[in-house]
């Protein structure tokens, strides 16, 4: 992350690893079609509208509500596709409608003998500092929630690849 990222608010730090059994190419689809992601990460996502083509330059509106009482609503950019292993979009975030965050999520899939480990690493700038104290709750809260989040995300998305398996009769190791 570049200095001018950082000096323009908090920096929020967030990230979390799945173990997904599957093929690494359906595991990839799955996490990569955004607009799906209402049908198996629930009762996370609430609403996702996206372009059907999964390509460099696709957008993505969503509205996420975990565990806390507050709403995200995302203005999501993919900006980097590397297909099946890597997928990096650009964020615009709203914290319950009125806490501009931005900043960029990578999705790193590698295929291992134990099935895809996918690895997730958010950096999220808060558009605007918090005192020094909320800082440190806002940070707890929110790795609190992403891993509540992620958790119910993870099985959500070995169910929808195993939906998925099952439909294709593939056998998986």
């Amino acid at each position: 992350m570049d200095s001018a990222m950082a000096a323009s608010g908090d920096v929020y730090r967030l990230g979390y690893r799945w173990l997904i059994k599957g093929p690494i190419d359906i595991v990839f689809d799955v996490l990569s079609h955004a607009q799906d992601y209402p049908k198996w990460w629930q009762p996370c996502f609430k609403s996702a509208e996206s372009d059907d083509e999964v390509a460099v330059g696709a957008r993505s509106h969503l509205r996420v509500r975990a565990r806390l009482p507050y709403e995200l609503i995302w203005d999501i950019t993919l900006v980097e596709l590397d297909r099946p292993n890597v997928m990096v979009v650009e964020t615009n975030l709203r914290l319950s409608g009125r806490f501009p965050m931005h900043g960029p999520i990578r999705y790193t899939l590698t295929e291992g003998p134990n099935g895809v480990e996918v690895v997730n690493d958010q950096v999220i700038v808060a558009e605007r500092r918090l005192p020094r104290p909320l800082r440190a709750l806002l940070q707890r809260a929110f790795a609190y929630n992403h891993a509540w989040a992620f958790q119910i995300g993870g099985r959500g998305l070995q169910r929808a690849v195993d939906r998925i398996v099952a439909s294709r009769s593939i056998v998986v190791g």
